[in-house]
């Protein structure tokens, strides 16, 4: 019986009941809730799945007090799974949950497809079904991974040509959601997350001038066109926007009660800063329109019904004095603070997912409620909306992804002909005094998102073009690392990443070498 050894690799995810099975399973990593994970799979059965790219052997569940729990190889052995975090198992989290509500939804022959493009599984996962009545089958996809837009479109061409009607969700890091929302308005999105001892898969709206508000499966429903969540309203030709702008019935009016210095006569919120607010500071709260407001009816002579008519209103109501200013000040700045705190919030959750257009739309609510207020803002609030206008100011200044991926194909072209050449690394410096003098200042995530595109269409056995940007000294590049994880590449150690590196580079010289050794004999 082999002897159990100890995996050093903290793997939150695996498959239960057999190694090809798509039944995922997520292990927390606090030892609190490891309990309540083993009385829901009392079984046992774990195994290092193929659909998660893993070797399919048998998994056990460590729980740890002083460490994260996780799970760990069985038998000791070489295992070429590369993701291993709370994510990695996403795709067979969406795909069950989509297949099992599309079935809810009356639809037949429902099917699951994972497929993949190298060796990450984690590329795309297909729905198929068919409509009651119909043989004609529908196409549900959910794109993962990152692709050029000229491949997307021509993808999305085949299987307009394939099916009989195609739909697209796109993942959090696909990267594709933009394009397809310059197409059509909008762009749906799909992400899970953890909800104790599994994952939630949501589904959300990308629109240019909002962000995303997720929402579970539960709340969608589906139509001809394919999932329609609460953002989108359905029409005989397509999915389009729902209109939630408030009618004019609801714009908030002032009481007629109260007196006249207690009305707002500032300048509105909207007209100062272009905010998404249309109301002034006292609008915040929801105010009684005039016709809400009791009415006293003088009693006419000759009517015997009208002196009753006071009596209606009950004796608490009459002798209520109207609310003071102050108080009124204090409810429009609770309200405005309590807005604040919800949008601030949502900014900590999924700010750094937000495309700029729609970050800036968020801090312009928060400027207008800002504004709003009667009394100046807690210093707190005050710190945290600073800090994310200077994060938008900083990013405001960074490159776009397709100006990004413009930078990618020259520095593609000069790392392909070092390589061809003479094989020798360059620096930043030295990158940006041939091609770009923007390339040494770029913020290292986008050096790191330019090197990724460099080498998207790197071939897995060879070494990446990337190996050849080096930091001085003829050191390996602190981002080298994160480039190899990117394109899921495995990751050296930090005591061997130098040793690493230098292999990487000797594989491009001996490939040089190679191709001028072929040369040679062709010319003999």
């Amino acid at each position: 019986m082999p002897v159990e050894e100890e995996d050093t690799r903290k793997v939150q995810t695996a498959v239960a009941g057999s190694p090809g099975a798509d039944h995922p399973v997520y292990l927390p990593m606090d030892a609190a809730a490891y309990d309540r994970f083993i009385r829901e799979h009392p079984t046992r059965t774990f195994y290092c799945g193929t659909l998660l790219g893993g070797c399919g052997k048998k998994l056990s569940a460590r729980k740890y007090r002083d460490k994260k729990c996780h799970f760990a190889h069985v038998v000791a052995g070489r295992c070429r799974r590369v993701f291993t975090n709370e994510a990695s198992a996403d795709h067979l989290y969406m795909g069950r949950a989509l297949a099992a509500w599309v079935k809810k939804q009356k639809f037949k022959n429902v099917q699951v497809r994972y497929k993949q493009r190298g060796q990450s599984p984690r590329e795309i996962v297909d729905i198929t079904y068919t409509r009651d009545g119909s043989s004609l089958t529908h196409l549900m996809r959910v794109q993962l991974a990152r692709r050029s837009k000229t491949e997307w479109e021509h993808t999305d061409t085949e299987l307009n040509k394939q099916w009989a009607g195609r739909q697209w969700l796109f993942g959090p890091d696909s990267m594709l959601a933009n394009w397809q929302m310059d197409r059509q308005g909008y762009a749906i999105r799909i992400q899970c997350r953890p909800s104790g001892v599994t994952r939630v898969v949501e589904v959300g709206v990308q629109f240019p001038d909002a962000p995303v508000e997720w929402v579970s499966l539960a709340e969608c429903r589906m139509t001809v066109h394919g999932i329609q969540p609460p953002a989108l309203e359905f029409t005989p030709a397509s999915l389009v926007r729902r209109d939630d702008r408030p009618s004019d019935h609801d714009l908030v009016q002032p009481p007629s009660s109260a007196p006249h210095h207690a009305q707002d006569t500032r300048q509105l919120p909207s007209e100062r800063s272009g905010s998404v607010l249309a109301t002034a500071p006292s609008a915040l709260i929801r105010q009684p329109r005039p016709s809400d407001a009791p009415k006293h009816e003088t009693p006419q002579h000759g009517n015997r019904e009208a002196p009753a008519r006071p009596a209606q209103v009950p004796n608490d109501a009459l002798r209520a004095p109207a609310p003071s200013l102050e108080q009124l000040c204090e409810v429009d700045d609770s309200r405005a603070t309590e807005r604040m705190v919800s949008l601030l919030d949502h900014l900590d959750r999924v700010g750094d997912d937000l495309h700029l257009d729609q970050l800036h739309a968020v801090l312009r609510e928060i400027t207008a409620c800002q504004e709003a207020m009667w009394r100046p803002l807690g210093s707190p609030l005050a710190r945290r909306a600073a800090a994310w206008r200077a994060h938008a100011e900083a990013i405001a200044d960074r490159p776009t992804f397709r100006e990004m991926c413009a930078l990618a194909d020259r520095v593609r072209w000069a790392l392909g002909m070092a390589a061809a050449r003479t094989a020798r690394p360059f620096t930043w410096m030295e990158l940006g005094e041939r091609l770009d003098p923007r390339l040494p200042a770029l913020h290292p995530d986008d050096k790191v998102s330019v090197l990724v595109e460099v080498d998207r269409g790197t071939c897995s056995d060879r070494p990446l073009l990337s190996a050849l940007v080096a930091a001085r000294g003829n050191r390996v590049h602190p981002l080298y690392g994160q480039v190899l994880d990117h394109l899921d590449r495995p990751v050296p150690a930090p005591e061997e990443a130098q040793t690493s590196w230098e292999a990487d580079v000797l594989e491009h010289r001996r490939l040089r070498g190679g191709k001028e050794k072929e040369c040679r004999v062709m010319v003999l």
